[in-house]
């Protein structure tokens, strides 16, 4: 860990090198510091001529969409790692958040209107200032927020006082001189969003480690959660895209659903029909470049079947892929149910398995397993019938307790698949983000899942399984290790032909999760990198295994979606930009010149 001293040294010359440069106010000015314009032709968002490029496994949620107190303190602070020690750094802190005060779905549709009459003739220069003004407000709200609970914090008081009286931090204790650096870290937050973006780019990549960093990203990733969506749209591309040389052409940002898990069914600010509202309009002012995953959680529906909750879950998802623009459904398994075979989870680990002093008294009933399965049945058989793609979290991670999250494991996957062969589904995470760190229990874990992943057209189960690499933060400070994983993973699915990882792994970034780890700008370019090293192999090109990359960054992810001329989500997607009168977005012109299905390259 750096020292105090020369940490807080550092923030002070970043904090004036970026007042330098900034120049002018906070005020919504269009040529505020760093604001780009967000036309969905603009050079900086837009590059037809480039390669094709979909992020299967993003967020951008806010904190009015999900249950972030209950999340952090329940969930984020028992997990290993950078999150599990950040959380635990900063609960004191955390607690005192007013997360309500962040944008809520109708202000965000409210803000949205003045958005699309500016890019209605796409006037540049006025969106940016929109969309500059509304990431400064959300800044400030979120920056207030920080400074507010920090001084409320008891956790925090004597090295507030400390730091306060400018009193020297050595001599304090370890823990004593993190909460100390969380204070400068928060003291030195600048009035200007731009600065704060501008001091962000010097944060490392925490490499799984234990520092100080690990807190200064959980302090980002609260930030952004204070955030309006499409501006955290906006702030995604500003981190990736590479214009004239690779940019996002299609992000799938995934939504989700804790309510009944973690927080016996308390209703969200932004409740999910209004979310999907919110991703809807966001679908259209990006000109299709950003399309959701809509959230579907079993006990939710097992919750309104009983009595004990309201509507009809499986018809907001119905609605929001029939009709508003998402192109799938997400699940969230390590929360507390298997995809499928919940019933014998029951049976095997006791009728009580979900009597949890977190959940609702109702769930301590010997059916619970069915229920659940029944209403997971109802969706995948939809879900299978309609051609809908399902994106699943499958690493052992974000669930209250061990044995929740064992549920997320592809043996409850194995028993999904005998029930829906044909289900197209997406194994985010690989089922281990941490492949490295992990050793042989990581490539084991993956390379169980990709075991489900069989030939297309086979008539076995898993002909349409695939796999992302969504939180594999290791690319940028492990990528020789991770490099030799993927080599064998490539080459022990390589004999099964079009079931090969070569035509099965979808790029993916978990953005906004993954601000937890720092400054991640170099996602992208590192995956580039280790790819062209992948396709170097005399040993992938002896299997003809070519065009790792394009394969990869966005012709897998086609074939997954069913993107192509006649698949359903292509139809269900042209529908709904003709009914909205949007163009056709660059990735549509970049599918209709791919080769035929499973053979492009």
């Amino acid at each position: 860990m750096t020292t105090i001293a020369s940490t807080l040294s550092r923030r002070r010359a970043l904090v004036v090198a970026a007042s330098a440069v900034a120049s002018t106010s906070v005020s919504g000015c269009a040529c505020l510091f760093g604001i780009k314009p967000v036309c969905p032709e603009s050079p900086e968002v837009s590059y037809p001529k480039g390669p094709l490029t979909i992020d299967a496994h993003c967020h951008v949620f806010n904190g009015t969409d999900l249950q972030v107190r209950d999340f952090l303190s329940k969930v984020a602070i028992q997990q290993k790692g950078v999150l599990g020690y950040a959380a635990n750094l900063l609960a004191g802190i955390l607690q005192g958040l007013n997360w309500a005060l962040a944008p809520d779905g109708q202000s965000e549709l409210d803000e949205l209107k003045g958005v699309a009459q500016s890019l209605e003739t796409c006037a540049r220069p006025e969106v940016a200032a929109r969309v500059g003004a509304l990431r400064q407000k959300a800044y400030s709200v979120g920056r207030g927020q920080l400074r507010a609970a920090l001084r409320l914090s008891e956790r925090y008081g004597p090295e507030l006082n400390a730091f306060t009286n400018k009193l020297s931090p050595f001599g304090l204790t370890a823990e004593a001189r993190a909460r100390f650096e969380v204070i400068s870290e928060i003291e030195s937050l600048p009035e200007d969003v731009e600065q704060y973006r501008a001091m962000r780019k010097s944060v490392q990549p925490s490499a799984l480690s234990v520092n100080g960093e690990s807190a200064s990203g959980l302090i980002h990733f609260v930030l952004q959660n204070f955030q309006y969506r499409y501006v955290s749209v906006h702030d995604y591309l500003r981190t990736y895209d590479e214009p004239g040389v690779r940019v996002v052409d299609l992000m799938l940002p995934s939504m989700v659903d804790y309510d009944w898990w973690i927080s016996l069914g308390g209703e969200t600010p932004t409740p999910l029909a209004k979310q999907v509202q919110v991703m809807e309009r966001i679908s259209v002012l990006t000109g299709g470049r950003v399309h959701g995953f809509v959230a579907y959680d079993p006990l939710r529906q097992v919750a309104s079947d009983l009595g004990f909750g309201k509507g009809d879950p499986l018809a907001v998802v119905k609605d929001a892929v029939d009709n508003r623009g998402c192109v799938g459904v997400k699940l969230y398994p390590p929360m507390g149910f298997a995809p499928y075979g919940n019933a014998k989870v029951q049976a095997t680990k006791g009728p009580h398995f979900w009597a949890r002093k977190w959940l609702p008294h109702w769930t301590d009933r010997p059916d619970l397993g069915h229920l659940l399965d029944g209403a997971m049945s109802k969706l995948l058989h939809w879900c299978e019938d309609n051609q809908v793609p399902v994106m699943a979290h499958t690493n052992p991670s974000n669930g209250v307790t061990k044995d929740f999250e064992e549920l997320a494991g592809p043996s409850y996957w194995e028993a999904a698949l005998d029930l829906v062969p044909k289900l197209r589904v997406n194994f985010g995470h690989f089922g281990d983000t941490s492949i490295v760190e992990d050793g042989q229990d990581g490539v084991r874990r993956a390379s169980e899942f990709a075991k489900l992943m069989t030939a297309h057209g086979s008539s076995r189960p898993g002909s349409f399984a695939y796999a992302d690499a969504g939180y594999f933060v290791e690319v940028m400070n492990r990528r020789p290790a991770m490099l030799e994983d993927l080599r064998r993973l490539y080459d022990d699915t390589a004999p099964k032909l079009d079931a090969s990882l070569a035509s099965r792994f979808l790029y993916g970034t978990d953005w906004e999760m993954t601000l937890t780890e720092g400054d991640v700008n170099t996602y992208m370019s590192q995956f580039v990198e280790l790819f062209n090293s992948m396709e170097q192999r005399p040993a992938l090109q002896a299997q003809g295994l070519d065009n790792l990359s394009s394969r990869f960054f966005g012709i897998n992810a086609v074939d997954f979606l069913g993107l192509r001329k006649g698949g359903a989500a292509r139809e269900r997607l042209d529908r709904f930009y003709k009914g909205n009168g949007v163009p056709t977005p660059d990735w549509m012109s970049k599918v209709d010149k791919l080769q035929s299905p499973f053979l492009a390259g």
